[in-house]
């Protein structure tokens, strides 16, 4: 019966024993594929700001009065962003994909997009389309940054008051990213020279931006962007004006 009873004792450790080898190498081999996993996705996610960065690009080249723009937007918008208080991977969200505001601008013939001095009704109509195309350029993607550039390239010219385009949506029915980017990029374009106008002064832009206020802009972010100015405005020595 000792006998039995030993062997019993045995078998019973060696099984556990093979029990716990088996949980540490499953345990092992879940640890090494999500490593793979993961730099997986940092390798995807590197890709995915490689061809935002060379979108940005080749928005630049096609208009050189804008270098240093696309870059500003984006430093600004994620620093609005974390001003108001959203998630730091929200942010961070924000700040890739706001310089892709304009990329639809590709689609502009030069002769308007170059244009010296105001545009007319129907040249101001072609402008606005850079929205959809935009949109449709970045449409379809899995990237979580792109998705987003393509929802800013949409609905950044939206008004909190519902009378932007290109659907006239109004208030919170604007997606955040939009109305954060819509801030920064009026006081970045706003304050450098373009080819229809020259560059405002800064006090100037910032009068108009507070008396459109709950009009133009969201007046929560607007509060948040003008307490945040001093930060904003240092990024303009990292990236100046040309």
């Amino acid at each position: 019966m000792v006998d039995g009873a030993q062997a019993a004792h045995d078998q019973a450790r060696a099984s556990n024993r093979w029990l716990s080898e088996s949980i540490a190498k499953a345990t092992e081999n879940l640890r090494s594929a999500l490593q793979r996993a993961t730099d997986s996705e940092r390798r995807t996610h590197r890709a995915h700001l490689d061809t935002i960065r060379r979108l940005t690009i080749a928005a630049e080249y096609r208009d050189e009065t804008v270098a240093g723009h696309l870059a500003r937007v984006g430093l600004a918008a994620g620093f609005l962003a974390r001003a108001a208080g959203l998630a730091s991977t929200q942010a961070e969200t924000i700040q890739h994909a706001a310089p892709l505001h304009d990329v639809g601008m590709i689609g502009i013939p030069d002769s308007v997009l170059l244009k010296q001095g105001p545009l007319d009704e129907v040249e101001l109509a072609l402008v606005r389309e850079h929205t959809h195309i935009g949109a449709s350029l970045l449409a379809d993607s899995d990237s979580e940054v792109i998705q987003m550039g393509a929802t800013i390239a949409l609905r950044h010219h939206e008004r909190w008051d519902g009378t932007g385009y290109p659907a006239g949506l109004a208030g919170n029915d604007i997606p955040i990213e939009a109305r954060i980017c819509s801030i920064v990029d009026f006081y970045d374009a706003s304050t450098m020279n373009r080819p229809y106008r020259r560059a405002q002064p800064h006090d100037d832009v910032i009068a108009e931006m507070k008396e459109e206020s709950g009009q133009r802009f969201d007046p929560i972010l607007l509060d948040a962007f003008l307490a945040a100015l001093p930060e904003i405005r240092a990024i303009r020595r990292e990236y100046p004006i040309a």
